[in-house]
């Protein structure tokens, strides 16, 4: 085999490996989605409104976080300055 036809193969198996991961990513994905439907006993238009829900009110969480977060440090360096001072 010469080395052009070694290196096209490893590409083509590594392309097959690629693709194969990624529809047994998404199998399951579908797989657990189904089973969350079936223990729950919920509509799959449910499952997509909870999920939006979710990802609205993390994207919430995590600014009021980091607006939070950051007075809060500020006030601490500030009364740590004003204490050392």
């Amino acid at each position: 085999m010469t080395s052009y036809k070694c290196v096209e193969f490893q590409v083509r198996l590594s392309d097959a490996e690629t693709q194969a991961t990624t529809q047994i990513g998404a199998d399951m994905d579908c797989v657990a989605n189904q089973l969350e439907r079936e223990i729950n006993g919920i509509t799959s238009n449910d499952q997509m409104r909870f999920k939006k829900k979710l990802s609205i009110r993390l994207i919430m969480l995590e600014a009021w976080w980091k607006a939070i977060g950051s007075q809060e440090l500020r006030n601490t360096i500030e009364q740590l300055l004003i204490h050392f001072g």
